[in-house]
């Protein structure tokens, strides 16, 4: 029988994300040899494979905030006439890089009767309808 090493046993535990005692069986009913005990645990689904999983990064919640601002739109229309209807990542980087003139813009287009929207299948712009829904209503 081959000797292990707490080394081992450690190794095992954090490749496997396995206890110390989970981690020695494996070693010892292969004889010692790390690859077959990896291989073991998970034949026999010991393996908890939560600490693999994809971890969400903050590139990953950017990207995904942008893919929901491109498939949102942005609408400003009176009657049937639409006047600007642009995905809304558009509306806010030109709200931002010409602030005074796109909120006097916006200003003067809704004491003329002109409406805007936000259009969009999925929860930003359900987010952003409610919560002009809440404002009106208070």
């Amino acid at each position: 029988m081959a000797t292990i090493t707490l080394e081992q046993i450690d190794l095992i535990m954090q490749r496997a994300n396995v206890s110390y005692q989970e981690a020695k069986e494996a070693l010892e009913h292969c004889n010692g040899d790390l690859v077959e005990a990896l291989l073991y645990l998970e034949k026999t689904e010991r393996i908890q494979t939560h600490k693999y999983k994809k971890e969400t990064t903050t590139t990953d919640k950017v990207t995904s905030f942008i893919d929901k601002l491109n498939a949102t739109t942005f609408i400003m229309k009176k009657k049937e006439r639409i006047y600007v209807n642009v995905p809304l990542s558009v509306a806010l980087i030109a709200i931002i890089l010409c602030f005074h003139v796109s909120i006097g813009s916006i200003i003067i287009a809704l004491i003329f009767g002109v409406r805007i929207a936000i259009v969009g299948e999925n929860e930003l712009a359900s987010k952003i309808n409610s919560t002009i829904d809440d404002l009106k209503n208070h």
